[in-house]
C-alpha cells in the first residue's frame, strides 16, 4: 500500500517575515544619530539644558539610544553566526529599555522589542525634531520640486520625506530610468519626473576611458600605468 504525505517540506515553508520592511538605510540612521546627540550634548556643553524643555532632551536621548540599537542590530542581521555582532544589537536594545526604565530581556526577545520601537518611530507623527537639518520643523516632510521642464524649471512640487539633510539614495549610471542623474524624461508629457527606484541595466557597459596621455604636463595618467598607486 503507498501512503502519500501531504505535509509540506522545509523548502515549501513560507518565506520569513524581514525583519525591518522597508529595510533601513544605514548612512542615514547615522544622520539622525549624528544629529540626535548633537543636540543633547550642545544643550550639556552650553551648560543651559535648563532652557531646554525636558521632553525635548529626553526625546533626543531616546531617539539616539533607540538608532544606535537598530544600526547595531542591522549590522547583526548580516551574518546571524556572528554571535558577537549579535550580543553587541541586544545589550544596545537592552540600553534602551532600561533607559525606559523597563526589565531586561533576553537577546532574541530584546531585539524583537527594538524593531517594534523603531517601526513606532517611523510612524510617530512628529518624528523629526523641531530644528532638523533637513527643514522639515519636526514635522517630517518637506516640499520638494518633482517635475521639471525641459530646461530645468520645476513646475510641480509635492510633500516628500524629509531625509534630515542627507541627500537621496543616488542612482548610478546604469539606471534604467534615469542614467544616473535621478530625473526620468516622460516622453507624453515633455517633461522630467523623479526617477522612483534604482534599477541597473544588467547589460550596461559603461563608456571606454580615453586614452592616456604621454604629454608630461596632461592631467591624465601616462599610457600603461593607469592602474599603478602614485608610489
Amino acid at each position: 500500500m503507498t501512503i502519500t504525505v501531504h505535509a509540506q517540506t522545509a523548502d515549501a515553508a513560507a518565506p520569513a517575515q524581514p525583519a525591518y520592511d522597508p529595510m533601513p538605510s544605514i548612512p542615514r540612521l547615522l544622520t539622525e544619530l549624528v544629529a540626535e546627540e548633537f543636540w543633547t550634548g550642545y544643550a550639556t556643553v552650553r551648560g543651559d539644558a535648563g532652557t531646554f524643555h525636558p521632553d525635548y532632551l529626553a526625546d533626543r536621548k531616546r531617539t539616539a539610544l533607540l538608532l544606535r540599537a537598530v544600526i547595531a542590530d542591522l549590522v547583526a542581521l548580516v551574518d546571524p553566526a556572528n554571535t558577537h555582532h549579535a550580543a553587541q544589537a541586544a545589550a544596545a536594545a537592552n540600553a534602551l529599555r532600561r533607559a525606559d526604565w523597563q526589565m531586561l530581556l533576553p537577546a532574541e526577545a530584546a531585539r524583537t522589542w527594538l524593531r517594534g520601537q523603531y517601526e513606532r518611530h517611523t510612524e510617530d507623527d512628529d518624528p523629526h525634531p523641531p530644528n532638523c537639518l533637513g527643514g522639515c520643523r519636526g514635522s517630517g516632510w518637506v516640499i520638494e520640486p518633482v517635475i521639471w521642464q525641459n530646461d530645468g524649471v520645476p513646475v510641480h512640487a509635492e510633500p516628500v520625506t524629509c531625509l534630515r539633510g542627507e541627500e537621496d539614495d543616488p542612482h548610478a549610471d546604469d539606471c534604467t530610468g534615469c542614467r544616473g542623474s535621478g530625473k526620468k524624461y516622460d516622453a507624453e508629457h515633455r517633461e522630467y519626473t523623479v526617477c522612483g527606484a534604482y534599477t541597473p541595466d544588467p547589460a550596461y557597459e559603461p563608456a571606454p576611458r580615453p586614452a592616456a596621455s604621454d604629454d608630461p604636463w596632461s592631467s591624465s595618467p601616462p599610457g600603461g600605468y593607469d592602474d599603478e598607486p602614485p608610489f
